[in-house]
C-alpha cells in the first residue's frame, strides 16, 4: 500500500472504531452467545415457563491464492470446535489468518501454537468473562511471540507475521483485518448490510504507532516504514525489529453477537488492498443471496481479488456465516426424525407393494415376520440411530470416511456366511478382493488427502485437513462418535448381508422393504415415546424441516432401500456395498462442477482407484458366474442318461416294441 493510501485510512479507521462501540452498546442487553462444539452457538431465555434455545449456526470456509508472489507465506486456522485438550472446560470456535512476511515460518508457528497458548493462559469457559478472555488473549499473544523469537534465534531465521484472530472476541496485530456485515434493522438479509471494521491497522506511519516506535528508539522513514524497511508496527517474530518498537500486543474488541450480524470476513492485507470493507460485504452478500455455499463464495471472493482486481500479494480470506434461528428443543428431535422418515417411506412403498406383487408374494409365516422384524432392527433402527448419534458427536467428514469401511465389512461377513466365495488362487477371486480394497482406498484418499492443486483458483493449500481435524479437534465425546459410527457401519453391512437369504425365501422385494420400514417405524415409535415426552419435539417448525423429512422418506428410505434390495437379489450384498465409495467420488465431481470446488491430485488418485476397484469386482463376479455355469454344464454332460428313470422307461419301451415286431 502506498503512503497516500495509508494516510487516507487513519481517520476512517478511527470513525469505524467509534461506530463499533456505539453499535455494540445498542445490543448490550443481549446475552453473549455460547460457542458450542461443532457449529452451534446457543443462548437461553425463558418464555412462558418453557426453556427455548435460540441457535446460531456457524459455517466457515477459506480460500487463498499466492497472487504474483513466488511463494505462499500466509497461514490460516478454522477450528469449529477449538476445545483442544480441555473438553468440558472450554467451548469455543477459533478462526485466524496469519500474514507472513520474509518467509512463512513465523506464520506457520503462530498457526500451530497461538490458540493453545491462549487456552493455557486461561481463556474462560464459553467466553462469558470478557475481562478474563482479553487477558488470556494478550498473554497468549505474548507467550507465542516470545517462544517464536527463541525458535527463530536457534533456527537462524527472521520471518514475521501479522494476524487477525476470532474467538467471538476479535484480536489483531498488523494489517490483517476483520469486517462484520451487520443489518441496520434486524435480521433482514434482503436489505444492504453495513460493513463494520472490527480491527485497527498497525502501521508505522500512523501517529499513535509512530510515537510508540520513536519512544522505543526506532525511526519511521519518509516512506512510512520502520527503520526504512518494515511497513507494519506489530507482528509476531521480526526479531531484528523488536528492540526498535515492533511488538506483538494485539488490539482486542468484543461485541454481543445478535441476529443483526450475518457474516464476518477475515482477510490479509492482500485482500483489503483491492477490496474496501463495504465493497467486500456487498460482494459476499450478493453471492450468499444467490444460494451459493460458503466454500464457493470464499473462492469467488479470492478469485475476484486476484484475477479481476489484480492483487499482486498473497491473498487469503475466511468467511464465517451466522445463521440465526430458534430450533433444537422446539423442532423435530433426532429420535422423532426417523419416525417421520419411515412413515413417509411406508406410505410410498405400500401401495406399489400391494398392487405390483399380488401374484408373486409368498404366504406370510411367523418365521418370516420375525426375520422382517430383525431386518428392521438392524437396517433401520440400529443403522439410522447409530448414524444420527455419530453425527452428533463427530464431524460429517469423519462420518463419511467411516462409511467407506462398509464394503470391507460386508465382504468379510458375506464370505464368513458363504454367501460370497473367495478363491484367491483363481483370477476372479483375487480380482474381487483387490477391487474391494482399491475402492475403499480410493474413497479414503479423496476424503483424507488433498495433495497438490490441479485445477481452479488457488495456488496453495496451506491449512488444516481432516487428519489435523481428527487430531486437533478433541471433542468431549469424539470417542463415542467413533463407536456410534462403527455401529452404524456394522449395522449397514449386516443389513445388506442378511437380506440375501431372506430374499431367497421371500422374493417380493417391495413387500419386504415395506415390512422393514413398518417394523422400523414401530421400533422408533417405542423409543421416541419413552425418550421424547415433550410435544414440541414432535412438531415440524419450518419448511426446511418438512423438506428434509420428505426427502429422507421418499428418496433415502423409499427409493434407495427398494433399489438396494433389488440389487442384492440380482448381484448379492458385496456388489451393492462395493458401490458405496462411488458416493464419495460423485460428491467430489459435482462439487467441482457445480460449486466451484478446487480439484486436487488426491481426488484424481482416489477416482482412479475407485473406478479400478469397481471394474475388478464386476469383472471378478462376471468371471465367477461363467466358471460356475461351465461347471454345471460339465456335470450335466457327465451324468449317465440311463440314471434318469424316464430315460430307462423310454429305453425299455423301445426294446419291448422291437421284440413284438420280431
Amino acid at each position: 500500500m502506498s503512503e497516500t493510501n495509508a494516510n487516507s485510512i487513519i481517520e476512517p479507521n478511527l470513525k469505524r472504531q467509534s461506530e463499533i462501540d456505539n453499535e455494540s452498546s445498542d445490543s448490550a442487553a443481549a446475552k453473549k452467545p455460547k460457542t458450542e462444539t461443532q457449529t452451534s452457538v446457543q443462548e437461553e431465555t425463558e418464555k412462558k415457563e418453557q426453556v427455548e434455545e435460540k441457535t446460531l449456526e456457524i459455517e466457515a470456509d477459506v480460500a487463498e491464492d499466492k497472487g504474483s508472489r513466488h511463494s505462499m507465506e500466509d497461514a490460516w486456522v478454522i477450528m469449529l470446535d477449538a476445545t483442544l485438550d480441555s473438553p468440558g472446560k472450554l467451548r469455543c470456535a477459533h478462526f485466524a489468518i496469519y500474514d507472513g512476511h520474509g518467509g512463512r515460518l513465523a506464520a506457520e508457528y503462530a498457526q500451530k501454537h497461538l490458540h493453545a497458548n491462549v487456552v493455557s493462559a486461561g481463556l474462560p469457559r464459553e467466553l462469558l468473562d470478557v475481562k478474563a478472555a482479553k487477558k488470556a488473549i494478550l498473554d497468549g499473544f505474548r507467550k507465542t511471540d516470545e517462544a517464536l523469537l527463541q525458535e527463530s534465534t536457534s533456527g537462524g531465521w527472521q520471518d514475521g507475521a501479522t494476524a487477525v484472530c476470532l474467538w467471538v472476541f476479535v484480536a489483531n496485530i498488523g494489517d490483517a483485518k476483520a469486517v462484520v456485515a451487520r443489518s441496520p434493522d434486524g435480521s433482514d438479509e434482503a436489505s444492504p448490510l453495513k460493513a463494520i471494521v472490527l480491527t485497527r491497522e498497525h502501521k508505522a506511519i500512523y501517529p499513535q504507532e509512530r510515537a510508540r516506535i520513536q519512544k522505543a528508539g526506532g525511526t519511521v522513514s519518509s516512506n512510512g516504514r520502520l527503520q526504512g524497511r518494515l511497513e507494519v508496527s506489530r507482528a509476531f517474530g521480526d526479531r531484528q525489529f523488536k528492540k526498535v518498537g515492533v511488538v506483538a500486543t494485539p488490539d482486542i474488541h468484543s461485541f454481543d453477537l445478535t441476529d443483526r450480524e450475518h457474516f464476518i470476513i477475515l482477510g490479509c492485507d492482500g485482500l483489503w488492498g483491492v477490496f474496501g470493507p463495504s465493497d467486500a460485504v456487498e460482494f459476499v452478500q450478493k453471492l450468499l443471496k444467490e444460494g451459493l455455499p460458503v466454500t464457493a463464495v470464499c473462492r469467488r471472493l479470492v478469485r475476484e481479488a486476484v484475477r479481476e482486481r489484480r492483487c499482486k500479494d498473497n491473498c487469503t480470506a475466511i468467511i464465517i456465516v451466522f445463521r440465526h434461528k430458534v430450533a433444537l428443543n422446539i423442532g423435530v428431535s433426532k429420535v422423532v426424525y426417523p419416525v417421520y422418515r419411515n412413515i413417509i417411506a411406508l406410505l410410498l412403498l405400500s401401495p406399489f407393494a400391494y398392487f405390483l406383487e399380488k401374484k408373486e408374494r409368498p404366504p406370510l409365516t411367523f418365521s418370516l415376520l420375525v426375520q422382517f422384524f430383525l431386518l428392521a432392527l438392524i437396517g433401520v433402527t440400529a443403522n439410522q440411530g447409530f448414524y444420527l448419534l455419530g453425527l452428533y458427536y463427530a464431524s460429517p467428514t469423519f462420518a463419511s470416511a467411516m462409511q467407506n469401511s462398509v464394503p470391507a465389512i460386508t465382504f468379510v461377513m458375506a464370505s464368513a456366511l458363504r454367501l460370497e466365495h473367495i478363491n484367491i488362487a483363481r483370477r476372479h477371486g483375487l480380482a474381487k478382493v483387490l477391487g474391494t480394497i482399491a475402492s475403499i482406498g480410493g474413497a479414503t484418499v479423496i476424503t483424507l488427502y488433498k495433495g497438490p492443486l490441479l485445477l481452479h483458483l488457488s495456488n496453495s493449500t496451506q491449512g488444516y485437513s481432516l487428519e489435523e481435524e481428527i487430531s486437533a479437534n478433541k471433542m468431549q465425546n469424539w470417542t463415542w462418535g467413533c463407536i456410534y459410527l462403527l455401529g452404524h457401519c456394522l449395522s449397514w453391512a449386516s443389513w445388506l448381508v442378511f437380506q440375501a437369504p431372506v430374499l431367497k425365501k421371500y422374493p417380493a422385494k417391495l413387500t419386504l422393504t415395506s415390512f422393514t420400514c413398518f417394523f422400523g417405524l414401530i421400533q422408533f415409535l417405542v423409543i421416541a415415546a419413552f425418550v421424547e415426552t415433550d410435544l414440541n419435539h414432535w412438531k415440524i417448525q419450518s419448511t426446511e424441516e418438512l423438506f428434509t423429512i420428505l426427502y429422507a422418506g421418499i428418496v433415502a428410505s423409499g427409493i434407495v432401500f427398494s433399489l438396494q434390495t433389488w440389487c442384492i437379489q440380482k448381484g448379492g450384498p458385496v456388489i451393492v456395498a462395493v458401490f458405496q465409495p462411488l458416493q464419495t467420488l460423485l460428491v467430489a465431481i459435482m462439487s467441482f462442477i457445480f460449486l466451484g470446488d478446487q480439484l486436487y491430485s488426491g481426488g484424481v488418485i482416489g477416482a482412479v482407484l475407485i473406478m479400478l476397484g469397481l471394474y475388478l469386482v464386476l469383472w471378478g463376479k462376471t468371471e465367477e458366474k461363467k466358471v460356475e455355469s461351465s461347471a454345471k454344464e460339465e456335470d450335466t454332460l457327465k451324468e449317465p442318461l440311463l440314471n434318469d428313470p424316464e430315460s430307462r422307461d423310454v429305453e425299455e419301451g423301445a426294446a419291448a416294441a422291437a421284440s413284438d415286431t420280431s
